[in-house]
């Protein structure tokens, strides 16, 4: 078969076209090589980081991941610095540098980490790291009781707002609310009835239906606690009557599977009443103080994992780590170590030379910096006590707050997750307080919220309510 000449004229036609495509690609591929080589004796470079800025206050051991972009030498501690000073530890592998910070960051704050000397595995031409990042700001939800006297169909509400003022959202409101406690998805609110007895809800953060917990029967509900991170529910619940089936009995509701009220088993395999009690920080375990004063602690996954932990007057908070636990005999405080059963006596520090009685503590850390409340013998007003809040590192102890005049009383107060910051419940005037009546945990009607920067002492803002959570 013989080609026409059109046939031949395409196909010469093409050639060129081809010889030229293959010229151009062979250029780029030098390119993109000689680029590339460039690059890699240039030195490693960082191409992304990230670091979850939320999770980063509210968690001890949370990582800021730096992604360079080629495999680097090992990195040492000593190439790394952070500003403002956070303790850390470092790991690098391939192509990423892994800082762990080893507490809570501060709120709202930017942090600038350094890392000298990163290079590459192929070439000695050591680069700095450079990044940035700006920590959460602070959020806290709290609950604004109607006033009682004013009358009317009043309704109590949950406000989620910050530390920079402003009115807050109202997230959920409903008539006497009791307390309540706070998920990532979802909030657990226990409210009375008219008849006093107690329901459970669980209300979506997101806008969904509000779900009632079907509970053992008729009853009040008392010390609704959470671990948000395990997903787990817990409360006091005594049933109505005289014959009440439990008195102060501890049911959990495990909110990862069927929402369904589970009671504690004693070691008789009966209902467990407690006294108080409380979740460890981040786990599936609480500590539990019976009649008798015996602590125990278990384990909420592993049924008849109780251990005793011995016999205590008082059964306070545990750490943010959830590895210590504050409990009280006659002789005041102790640190009590869960790993080990170590005792730790914390004293209550004299205030300016007059001694102090201690109340309710709360650790800062893994040592025993603590923020305390105390109150101290007034001789020039009478036969009373003035209450302070303090922090107390050692033997040295600094006035957080006090009430003005001696007139009010501290009612509470709570740390925030990273340390930062503490919330007093305060009743300014005793004398001239009124009770909102609430059958289980009445406060005074004018009782609010003040926030506080632990290393300054400053006052950053307050709130007409109390119940905050972190």
């Amino acid at each position: 078969m013989t080609h026409t000449s059109t046939e031949a004229e395409e196909r010469l036609g093409r050639s060129p076209f081809r010889r030229a495509l293959a010229v151009t690609i062979a250029v780029l591929v030098v390119l993109v090589a000689a680029f590339a080589g460039l690059n890699y004796l240039q030195g490693p470079k960082l191409s992304s980081a990230t670091i979850d800025a939320s999770s980063a206050v509210a968690k001890a051991g949370q990582q800021l991941r730096l992604f360079a972009n080629q495999n680097i030498s090992a990195v040492k501690k000593s190439q790394v610095t952070i500003t403002p000073a956070a303790p850390f530890s470092v790991n690098s592998s391939g192509e990423i540098i892994a800082v762990q910070f080893g507490t809570r960051l501060s709120y709202d704050t930017q942090y600038r980490v350094t890392v000298k000397s990163v290079t590459s595995l192929y070439q000695d031409r050591p680069q700095t790291f450079r990044y940035s990042f700006t920590t959460a700001k602070a959020q806290f939800y709290y609950l604004d009781r109607a006033d009682p006297t004013a009358g009317g169909d009043q309704l109590d509400s949950i406000v989620r707002t910050g530390l920079s003022g402003g009115r807050g959202t109202v997230v959920y409101s409903a008539p006497h609310i009791q307390e309540f406690v706070v998920f990532p998805q979802l909030i657990a609110v226990a409210t009375l009835g008219d008849d006093k007895t107690g329901s459970l809800s669980l209300v979506s953060l997101s806008g969904g239906p509000v779900e009632q917990v079907a509970l053992p029967g008729s009853g009040t509900i008392g010390r609704l606690e959470a671990s948000p991170d395990a997903g787990m529910l817990g409360f006091l619940f005594t049933g109505a009557g005289p014959s009440g089936s439990y008195s102060s009995d501890l049911m959990l509701v495990d909110l990862t599977g069927t929402h369904v009220v589970q009671p504690v088993l004693g070691l008789d395999s009966r209902p467990l009443g407690v006294a108080d009690w409380q979740f460890l920080s981040g786990s599936t375990s609480f500590v539990a103080q019976t009649f008798d004063q015996t602590v125990l602690l278990i384990d909420a996954k592993k049924p008849g994992s109780s251990v005793p932990l011995g016999q205590y007057a008082e059964l306070g908070r545990s750490s943010p780590d959830g590895k210590t636990l504050i409990v009280s005999d006659v002789f005041g405080k102790i640190a009590y170590s869960l790993a080990d059963g170590k005792e730790t006596r914390l004293p209550a520090l004299p205030i300016a030379g007059a001694g102090s009685f201690g109340g309710d503590l709360e650790l800062l850390g893994s040592g025993n910096a603590r923020v305390q409340q105390v109150a101290v013998f007034d001789t020039s007003g009478g036969n009373s006590y003035r209450s302070y809040l303090v922090y107390e590192q050692g033997t040295t102890s600094r006035i957080l707050f006090q009430t003005a005049n001696g007139k009010g009383s501290i009612d509470g107060f709570s740390v925030s997750p990273n340390g930062q910051y503490v919330a007093v419940n305060v009743v300014p005037d005793v004398a001239s307080s009124v009770s909102d009546g609430y059958f289980v945990n009445p406060k005074s009607t004018s009782i609010t919220t003040v926030f506080i920067d632990i290393a300054t002492g400053n006052l950053v803002r307050s709130v007409a309510g109390f119940d905050e959570s972190w």
